[in-house]
């Protein structure tokens, strides 16, 4: 079978099903959740660990996932000096909301 993103390193193949949901609300309402999933990767990108590390893998130490929203949509947030931004308050991935990915 052909994989639907053939630069994926092997060691890297279960981001392909990740979905990552960004939780963005506006003072607690106005609440909004896109969800996200991988679009591509490409191997060649400047790392965080350039020449690879003691136990990892030479594909995993560089590369660069881009994640896309499902689908194309707008949203609505109320603008005004006293109103509080829009704020990103949790991130999910695969639906897993005992993880903490932003403290």
């Amino acid at each position: 079978s052909v994989s639907k993103h053939p630069y994926l390193p092997r060691d890297l193949a279960w981001l392909g099903g990740t979905e990552v949901e960004l939780w963005i609300d506006q003072e607690g309402f106005r609440a909004i959740r896109p969800m996200m999933r991988l679009m591509g990767y490409s191997p060649r990108s400047r790392s965080l660990l350039p020449y690879g590390e003691r136990g990892v893998s030479a594909d995993v130490s560089g590369g660069f996932a881009e994640f896309m929203p499902v689908k194309r949509e707008s949203f609505a947030f109320h603008y005004a000096i006293l109103d509080g931004l829009p704020m990103l308050r949790r991130v999910t991935v695969g639906g897993d909301e005992s993880r903490d990915y932003l403290s």
